[in-house]
């Protein structure tokens, strides 16, 4: 009995350290979301970049524009759309509560940011405030 409750035991960590070692980091996410707020192309690729490479893993599969070769500032920011659905399903518990989440009605899309005031990617500065926290 007591190497099946060992066993079992062994088996429930293992399950929570493998659930928990698919989780996404969110700094680079975050430095990607603070540039194209500030409409800041070169860093917010360069963010992407990085986020590809060395950061969504398996994830790949949900977020396929990481091949694309971005033209525009607008293109990237269409993509951060589908790319903050993968980070707000799968970023780490611990990191995502210590930021906040917020959705902008207009560009029907949802990001992950610092906590404070509302720093929307998806517009910039024209409209860095514009959304709502969620």
């Amino acid at each position: 009995m007591k190497k099946f409750i060992l066993l079992i035991s062994l088996f429930s960590g293992l399950a929570h350290a493998h659930a928990h070692a698919h989780e996404l980091g969110m700094s680079t996410y975050v430095k990607m979301q603070e540039s194209l707020a500030g409409d800041n192309f070169k860093d917010a690729l360069s963010s992407h970049k990085v986020i590809c490479e060395k950061e969504l893993g398996h994830y790949t599969d949900s977020y396929q524009d990481c091949k694309k070769e971005f033209k525009t500032i607008e293109e990237l920011r269409t993509s951060f759309k589908k790319l903050s659905d993968v980070f707000i399903a799968h970023g780490k518990k611990k990191e995502l509560d210590g930021l906040q989440k917020a959705s902008c009605p207009m560009a029907e899309a949802k990001w992950v940011q610092k906590k404070g005031e509302l720093r929307n990617p998806y517009y910039g500065k024209s409209m860095l405030e514009c959304g709502e926290k969620i």
